[in-house]
């Protein structure tokens, strides 16, 4: 909300005039939790102003969007930058980068350079394979938690799941995450690894952090896992104040072995002052009780009803007539007052979302698979650095020669003269669609490919002439029409055919942390059985997050074959069956706009 429309609650104004110390607050979804959280970073600011110390504070969290906010909310609160105010607001990864890993990390990893993370798909980390010869194992693949200070080895598979690794296979999996980091790179897991490894062996550098920022605060703390837990531990136990915002219903971040357990036990530690937000001020009454009767908490309604239409409703749908399901969506929307844009559909995982959208599927191989994504990326006005990335990703398999590091350095604009002039070519590249790579709508295995070697011939050309790298040999033959789609353009693989063209499809992860006017959560049948089920485990979790990210309307669609039981404590749980029909019927007695 903007600045001048905040008004604290007495929980909110409890945490914002709280003593300098630890605390850890507990807040439902929808509690104002950012506002609050920048109110308090900008009090404990003007405290230590008032004290003459010239500490920073740390604002941290697990997602850029979070960030931008927090951002945005400062720079209004403050009329000036965190920046400027010595507030660092960052994602935790960033923090760990810019202050840990990339000074220092270079003594703990062994390496003659300054240190970068390696995204999983340079062509130069397939050295570093091991395992099985036909099914070998990618340093990308790995996950790590932390048993009793040892780290132990999973990897993790592309279709959801991980398996621990044996003994020998884990001997071999540190060696080779120890010969990436000799060349100066690391995985994002691996990443925390190094990080703890050198506040381990060099306390000195704890205590200058400690020193540098007495304060951090950590946003969305159910997501710490077991390695940013030991760092805060590290750091507290040099000098720095902890405190930590999170809900523990809200955890869904396992496959990282972040389960919720650090913030459990940090809320009970007799130097925390445990301090709760406990009012929903993002959804109507209906979708807060549903909230509660899933969780098993009391978290109270702020807001008045709007004049179009609200609830807590259950459709059933048929799998094999999803898209007219996704019609009767939009249409309902429409008649109940609500644009597509503020709509969103959200899935558990890639399996329904696949089915929905293009976002878990490939087009093309080798460069003509990243050069076709940045496309249809673009032509989506998606995020500009995703579009750079998947850029940089077939300029990888074109252009020879590359530093192993050539993906990170362009995304963080460093390297040398020749990296930074090739991506300062890369831009056109990727903006101007006439001499670069083509608009996704043209047909695919015609115009689309024809135009884009005819481009890329004459950029790579133009690479030549302004920098020392040259074209790889066989470049044309990695520019080829298999995989792209036989009829039609680019985006026709996408849901761009359909009458919910810019509807959008997304999983319950991508929306943590926002509140839509109208959702609906299309579930599986263990989707949906996990959601009745409460929030003990992750999958009921993961439910409840998608419930709750609806400000209005909020729809949970269940498989034709639900079972009675399941109905039944759907229920229970506040939501109305109806359907697209219904609903529409229900606004126009309403009296809802058509």
């Amino acid at each position: 909300m903007p600045v001048f429309e905040f008004q604290a609650t007495t929980e909110q104004q409890a945490i914002i005039d709280a003593p300098l110390k630890s605390l850890a607050v507990v807040a439902c979804p929808g509690s104002g939790k950012t506002a609050t959280a920048v109110r308090r970073v900008a009090e404990v600011r003007r405290r230590l102003e008032v004290a003459g110390s010239r500490g920073h504070i740390a604002l941290l969290s697990f997602s850029n969007i979070a960030v931008d906010t927090f951002r945005d909310e400062y720079r209004q609160l403050r009329g000036r930058d965190g920046d400027s105010d010595n507030v660092v607001i960052q994602t935790v990864d960033s923090f760990l980068t810019t202050f840990i890993l990339r000074p220092h990390g270079s003594r703990a990893m062994n390496c003659p350079r300054t240190p970068y993370l390696a995204l999983g798909t340079e062509p130069f980390l397939s050295n570093f394979r091991f395992g099985d010869a036909k099914n070998p194992i990618g340093l990308d693949e790995l996950a790590f938690d932390l048993e009793n200070g040892k780290v132990a080895v999973h990897r993790r598979f592309k279709n959801g799941g991980a398996q621990r690794l044996d003994a020998a296979l884990t001997k071999t999996a540190k060696q080779k995450v120890a010969a990436l980091a000799a060349t100066g790179a690391y995985t994002y897991g691996a990443g925390r690894i190094w990080a703890l490894v050198l506040l381990k062996n060099e306390p000195r550098i704890a205590k200058a952090l400690a020193l540098r920022f007495p304060h951090i605060l950590v946003d969305e703390a159910q997501d710490i896992g077991p390695f940013e837990g030991a760092l805060l531990d590290g750091l507290s136990a040099a000098g720095s104040t902890i405190s930590l915002v999170g809900d523990f219903h809200q955890s869904i971040y396992s496959f990282n072995f972040a389960t919720g357990e650090y913030l459990r036990n940090f809320t009970s530690r007799a130097d925390v002052l445990k301090l709760p937000l406990t009012q929903n001020r993002r959804s109507v009454e209906s979708i807060v009780k549903a909230a509660n009767l899933l969780a098993g908490t009391d978290s109270t309604h702020f807001r008045t009803l709007p004049a179009r239409l609200t609830g807590t409703y259950f459709w059933r749908y048929d799998l094999k007539a999803l898209p007219e399901f996704m019609s009767s969506w939009v249409s309902a929307l429409d008649a109940a007052g609500y644009a597509i844009e503020e709509a969103a559909v959200l899935c558990r995982g890639s399996s329904l979302l696949a089915k929905l959208s293009n976002e878990s599927s490939q087009i093309g191989k080798s460069a003509v698979k990243h050069f076709a994504t940045a496309a249809i990326e673009r032509e989506q006005s998606s995020d500009i650095s995703k579009v750079l990335e998947h850029c940089a990703k077939g300029v990888l398999t074109i252009v020879s020669n590359l530093p192993n590091s050539f993906i990170s350095d362009v995304k963080n604009m460093r390297g040398d003269a020749d990296v930074k002039t090739l991506r300062r070519l890369m831009w056109p590249l990727i903006r101007t669609p006439a001499t670069g790579i083509p608009r996704a709508t043209l047909a695919a295995r015609t115009s689309w490919l024809t135009e884009l070697k005819k481009n890329l011939h004459e950029w790579l050309t133009l690479v030549e002439q302004e920098t020392t790298f040259r074209r790889e040999p066989t470049w044309n033959n990695r520019v080829t029409a298999a995989e792209l789609p036989k009829k039609g353009p680019l985006i026709a693989v996408d849901i761009g055919q359909h009458d919910w063209s810019s509807l959008r499809c997304g999983t319950v992860h991508s929306a943590k942390g926002e509140g839509i006017p109208a959702v609906m959560y299309l579930t599986s049948k263990s989707d949906i059985d996990a959601l009745v089920a409460g929030t003990g485990d992750e999958e009921g979790r993961i439910g409840f997050v998608a419930v709750t990210r609806g400000r209005d309307l909020l729809v949970v669609a269940i498989p034709s074959g639900t079972s009675d039981e399941t109905i039944s404590k759907l229920k229970a749980s506040g939501f109305i069956e109806s359907g697209p029909a219904q609903l529409a019927a229900v606004a126009a007695a309403a009296g809802a706009p058509a």
